[in-house]
């Protein structure tokens, strides 16, 4: 017989309120911005009041840990589901403040007209109304004189003293009206408890593993969870937006006067976006290096006090991996290294967000993970330089052969393992020699060039190519690659797109990658709608049309000649010249 993996139970409104309050249930919500518009938390307080279900919460107690004495300490419940709803029931009875999204604290005032029985968002007009009581969370508070507010507010009003007091009676009656509460079983494993959550959840959002560590986190206070989960996450924000900073420091006073308030406070002046972090990828490059792991579902089974060799929940487990989490996360945010990474992808040719940035976060997060290995956990014997070219093939490598493109969690954990028990550069060769065989460059990698995505990170490598040899645009003397790059120029169509269109060629036909190049505006104009072997027969356009710079846009030379009927051969052409470009750009990096 299937054992049941849940139990139901209803409870008060009251009894959760002061459950979260005295921290028996886990509501990292209160820590993050909250929301719900305030027109929403007075539904939800309309509806209670006349007594219509506000659905259900669901809640997961953590596996029992062991002590050091020996002794057990039950594991701490939280809150999957339900948050903002019980988030926006502390706000409006309990007078909690949430947290905007410019992370100041703020109160939701939901205000109570007795004569109409009416809710509403607290607004200046209200406030001045004697007919409104502004705030019903003077109306829970543990010292509230029912006998003398309703005798008050009645004489003001000229109200009916017993009708007045029946209706305050019935506000003050929600805190015991009831919410469904689904206790899911400690025996399911993290990602049982993730699928649950996904697939009863009928708003359409996705419990994502990165948020139940930073959930994790937040409810542990003993061990500066909630301080670790906010440098995470205020050091990725301040990436994007370095003018949270401010909001940040006059809202957050306990963090802004903290140790972690500095450790990130540099990032808000991080002038590259080459490389942009969410939390969920920080946490994958500390469980690379400091936790020889890769899912994020194990991190999470590890602040939750996992010892993975005794197979038991304990405090020192638990201790000591807030240690290296701390540790990690100091190294990942170090303003030092974190530079250092961005340099390590300009000198691949990586100059702008949009045209060079490598897409996915697998591949970037891995190498930064591999940097701070070999820079900092490992004694390697290596070169600055040579750390820094293992590391810029080791991304060449994954992107061309899409390394973490399927399951990267897996991956990156056993191609970590691999760089930390072996010598990094026989690991490197090994799987140069493995992947990188003289078959890929002349035959593989010139058929993976066969797409129509100018956002391919194979196009992107291509173009850092270019860029690492310092290559003139096509058919121009005095602008370069990267002119056209950072200036925001365009990519035209060798062939160009209404000459094919012409002669019958569909969209997936012209528009193929090795029919791309960067052209100035005038050469394109000048170029118009002609063949190739037209407008190469101009000399106005091919006055610096040189073999060095049709080499440089890896241009076959024999385009000189050709006109629609050659325009498949063409680019079977070019996708090798492309491929040996690429290849010429990964050996470039030396590591003798």
């Amino acid at each position: 017989m299937q054992t049941l993996n849940y139990s139901v139970q209803n409870n008060k409104v009251s009894d959760l309120i002061n459950w979260i309050g005295e921290g028996r249930i886990g509501l990292p919500e209160l820590q993050r911005p909250f929301v719900w518009k305030s027109s929403k938390v007075r539904d939800l307080i309309d509806s209670l009041y006349r007594g219509f279900p506000i659905g259900y919460i669901i809640t997961w107690s953590n596996p029992d840990v062991r002590l050091k004495d020996g002794t057990k300490a039950r594991g701490k419940t939280l809150m999957i589901d339900g948050q903002q709803r019980v988030t926006a029931l502390r706000a409006a009875i309990a007078g909690e403040k949430v947290m905007d999204k410019r992370f100041e604290m703020k109160r939701i005032c939901i205000a109570f007209n007795p004569k109409t029985e009416e809710f509403a968002t607290r607004t200046a007009a209200i406030a001045r109304d004697p007919a409104w009581i502004d705030d019903i969370a003077v109306l829970f508070k543990d010292d509230f004189n029912p006998f003398g507010f309703v005798t008050k507010f009645s004489s003001k009003n000229g109200y009916d003293v017993n009708k007045v007091a029946a209706v305050i009676d019935s506000v003050r009656m929600l805190a015991n009206n009831e919410i469904g509460n689904i206790q899911l079983s400690h025996r399911l494993s993290i990602n049982a408890v993730t699928e649950v959550f996904n697939r009863i959840n009928s708003k359409g959002t996705v419990l994502s593993s990165a948020d139940f560590i930073m959930s994790k986190l937040s409810a542990d206070t003993e061990h500066h969870g909630d301080m670790l989960r906010k440098t995470v996450e205020y050091f990725t924000r301040l990436l994007h937006d370095g003018t949270a900073l401010d909001d940040i420091t006059s809202n957050d006073t306990p963090f802004a006067s903290s140790d972690y308030y500095r450790m990130v406070t540099w990032a808000a002046n991080e002038n590259s976006n080459l490389y942009l972090p969410e939390f969920g990828d920080i946490f994958h490059i500390i469980l690379n290096v400091k936790f020889n792991r890769g899912k994020h579902s194990d991190l999470i089974s590890l602040v939750s006090g996992r010892d993975f060799t005794t197979k038991q929940y304990t405090q020192a487990a638990m201790d000591d991996t807030y240690m290296r989490l701390s540790a990690g996360i100091n190294l990942v945010t170090d303003r030092s290294n974190f530079q250092r990474f961005v340099m390590i992808l300009r000198g691949m040719g990586v100059v702008t967000s949009d045209r060079t940035k490598i897409q996915g976060t697998g591949v970037l997060n891995f190498g930064y993970a591999l940097y701070l290995l070999l820079k900092q956990e490992m004694h390697t014997g290596l070169s600055n330089s040579q750390i820094e070219n293992v590391v810029r093939r080791w991304i060449l490598l994954s992107i061309l052969t899409h390394r973490y493109s399927g399951s990267s969690e897996t991956q990156s954990e056993a191609d970590i393992k691999m760089f930390r028990n072996g010598d990094p550069l026989a690991v490197l060769t090994m799987q140069e020699k493995l992947n990188l065989t003289d078959e890929f460059w002349t035959d593989m990698l010139p058929k993976n060039l066969v797409t129509s995505s100018a956002v391919t990170n194979l196009w992107r490598v291509f173009l850092m190519s270019q860029v690492r040899k310092q290559s003139h645009l096509w058919l121009e003397r005095d602008l370069s690659l990267v002119d056209a790059l950072t200036e925001e120029g365009n990519v035209h169509h060798i062939f160009p797109r209404a000459y094919l269109i012409k002669h019958g060629f569909g969209k997936s036909e012209y528009n193929q990658i090795a029919n791309y190049v960067f052209l100035s505006q005038p050469r394109n104009l000048q170029i118009s709608d002609q063949a190739p072997k037209d407008y190469l027969s101009n000399p106005d356009i091919m006055h610096y049309g040189s073999a060095e710079n049709f080499s440089e846009n890896a241009m076959p030379l024999s385009l000189r000649t050709m006109d629609y009927t050659s325009y498949e051969s063409f680019l079977e052409q070019r996708r090798i010249l492309m491929g040996d470009s690429i290849r010429r750009l990964y050996y470039s990096f030396a590591l003798a």
